[in-house]
């Protein structure tokens, strides 16, 4: 029977309450299920500042080319050496191909954070959490649009060129944000992984003398 505090209220949880309750215990059971020694802030950093580079690589890279087919009067781009245009094609697709692992490895690491409960805590973390929404499907369909169109294959009606372009644009974007946002926990964490890996090696180092 519940208790009645005098007020003729009772002191059950409410439904909301025990969904609430309920919900917060799979979601941390799901994280301790997914927990691993691997999944650190620091993996997690190290990754993205590799995924990071490549996007920044394959966006102007792509920007190259595009401005290349479609020029603008006022800017006069490169054409020498001859070969210019043809490497950065070459860099463009090999990085891009080098996107799909170090995207898969990033999502790898953080996917236990998908867990975290509550899964919005104030109007701003629902906002960052939408632009990691917004960062995570234009990451994904960026090379793999791009695989489609090195096979020459378009499953779709849209322009792919129009289409690619205004994606790496909002990829970019919401990269931005989304290290504007985490950065000092990024750094933090950083130098904190750095102390503690630089104390291990120093008692590694007596312990061999």
């Amino acid at each position: 029977m519940s208790a009645d505090t005098g007020t003729g209220r009772s002191t059950r949880p409410s439904v909301t309450e025990r969904l609430s309750l309920a919900l917060r215990h799979r979601a941390e059971g799901a994280q301790r299920a997914l927990g691993s020694p691997v999944r650190t802030t620091r993996m997690a950093v190290v990754v993205g500042r590799l995924l990071g580079i490549a996007f920044v690589i394959c966006f102007l890279t792509g920007l190259y080319s595009h401005l290349h087919q479609d020029p603008l009067p006022w800017l006069s781009l490169p054409t020498r050496p001859v070969h210019l245009y043809a490497w950065n094609q070459g860099i463009h697709v090999v990085v891009g191909s080098m996107l799909v692992p170090l995207l898969l490895a990033k999502l790898w690491t953080v996917f236990p954070k998908l867990f975290e409960w509550p899964p919005v805590r104030s109007i701003p973390h629902l906002l960052e959490r939408i632009s990691v929404a917004v960062l995570v499907s234009t990451a994904l369909m960026m090379p793999v649009t791009g695989a489609l169109n090195a096979l020459q294959w378009y499953p779709w009606d849209f322009s792919f060129r129009r289409t690619h372009f205004a994606l790496a644009w909002v990829l970019i974007g919401a990269m931005a944000v989304h290290i504007a946002v985490h950065l000092p926990a990024i750094a933090a964490a950083w130098r904190a992984d750095g102390d503690v890996s630089a104390s291990a090696q120093e008692e590694e180092d007596r312990d061999d003398r």
